[in-house]
C-alpha cells in the first residue's frame, strides 16, 4: 500500500510533456514554402492556384487528388483522382469561410504527412481568398441584380459558347424565349415591387425546371432566355411546357389578394447556318406568334417544326 502511495507521488512531480510537443511535427523546406507562396500568388483564377498548388506540394508530401467545395460561389472542383484516403478540412481567413478542401490518395496519411499538408495550406488560405472574391466579383458583374439570371452580357457570351460547342462536339442547341403576360397590367394593377417579385419568382421556376446544364438569361424587362443544351426540339418542348405550367401554377400571396401569372414562349432549334443573331430571331418569332394566338402557350418556329417531322 505504501509503495503504490509512493509512486502516485513520484508521477504528480513529474513534468506532463504538452500535446503540442507529442504531435508529429511538419517536416518542409524552407525554400518550398517560399516558392509556393510565389507561385499562388501569380493568379486570381482558383482552378490554377489548386492545380499549381497540388504540384508544388509533391516535394512534401504524396496526393492523389485535391477536392474543393465552396457553395457561397457555387465552386465544386477536384483535380487528380480521388482515392479511398482522405482528410478534410474547414478553409478560413479572417473570419470568413473559404470553404472545403479534401486531400485524397490509395493509402492511409501518416501523422507527419497530415502535418506537412496542414503548414502548407497556410501558403494557400490567402491566394484562395482572393480567388473566390474576383470570382464573386466576376458573377455579379454578369448577373441580373433582381432576379439572379444572367444578364444580357452573359447571354452573349454564353450564345456564343454554347453554339461553338454544339458545333464541335455535334449535339442540338435549343433555344427558348418566354415573355410574362400582361406584365404591364401586373405593375399597374399591384405595384411595380409586387411586379419585381413576380420577376424574381419566374426565375426560380425556371430553374426548377430546367436541368443543371441549361442556362438562364433576363434578357430585359419581363423576357427571358433559356439556353438548352444538347436537347433536341421535342425535349425543350417538354422542358418549356414544364416551365409554362409551374408558373401558371404558382400563385402569389399580396396585400391586394392572389396574384397569378402566364407565360408565352418561342422555341427555335440551332440550324448549321444560324448565327446568334439568326437563332435568337427565331426564338423571338415563335414567341410573338405565342403572344399572338393566346398567350399562355409554347410555340415552335416552323424550321424546327421541320427539324421535328424530317427525325
Amino acid at each position: 500500500m505504501a509503495t503504490q502511495v509512493s509512486n502516485m507521488s513520484a508521477q504528480h512531480d513529474e513534468k506532463l510533456t504538452p500535446y503540442s510537443d507529442l504531435a508529429a511535427k511538419p517536416q518542409i523546406k524552407s525554400d518550398i514554402l517560399v516558392r509556393l507562396s510565389t507561385f499562388l500568388q501569380t493568379t486570381l483564377d482558383y482552378q490554377k492556384i489548386l492545380t499549381l498548388f497540388k504540384r508544388e506540394i509533391a516535394a512534401a508530401v504524396l496526393v492523389d487528388g485535391i477536392q474543393f467545395d465552396n457553395q457561397d460561389n457555387g465552386v465544386n472542383f477536384s483535380i487528380g483522382h480521388l482515392g479511398t484516403h482522405s482528410c478534410s478540412y474547414q478553409l478560413n481567413a479572417q473570419n470568413c469561410k473559404l470553404g472545403d478542401i479534401s486531400f485524397y490518395r490509395s493509402t492511409r496519411f501518416r501523422e507527419h504527412e497530415l502535418a506537412n499538408i496542414e503548414a502548407l495550406m497556410g501558403t494557400l488560405v490567402y491566394p484562395l481568398r482572393n480567388a473566390m472574391r474576383y470570382k464573386s466579383a466576376l458573377d455579379q458583374a454578369f448577373k441580373d441584380p433582381l432576379t439572379g439570371a444572367g444578364n444580357r452580357i452573359a447571354l452573349n457570351d454564353g450564345l456564343k459558347r454554347e453554339m461553338e460547342l454544339a458545333r464541335r462536339h455535334s449535339y442540338e442547341l435549343s433555344l427558348l424565349m418566354l415573355d410574362l403576360d400582361h406584365f404591364k397590367a401586373i405593375n399597374d394593377g399591384f405595384g411595380h415591387l409586387v411586379g419585381d417579385e413576380v420577376l424574381k419568382s419566374v426565375v426560380e421556376k425556371i430553374k426548377e425546371c430546367i436541368r443543371q446544364t441549361d442556362i438562364c438569361f433576363r434578357y430585359g424587362g419581363e423576357e427571358f432566355v433559356v439556353l438548352l443544351n444538347n436537347a433536341n426540339i421535342a425535349d425543350a418542348r417538354l422542358i418549356s411546357e414544364r416551365i409554362r405550367m409551374s408558373i401558371e401554377a404558382y400563385c402569389l400571396q399580396t396585400d391586394n389578394g392572389p396574384l397569378q401569372a402566364t407565360i408565352s414562349c418561342g422555341l427555335a432549334i440551332l440550324h448549321p447556318d444560324d448565327d446568334a443573331h439568326s437563332l435568337m430571331d427565331k426564338a423571338d418569332k415563335a414567341l410573338y406568334k405565342a403572344k399572338n394566338t393566346g398567350r399562355n402557350k409554347v410555340c415552335v418556329h416552323e424550321h424546327s417544326v421541320q427539324a421535328i417531322l424530317c427525325d
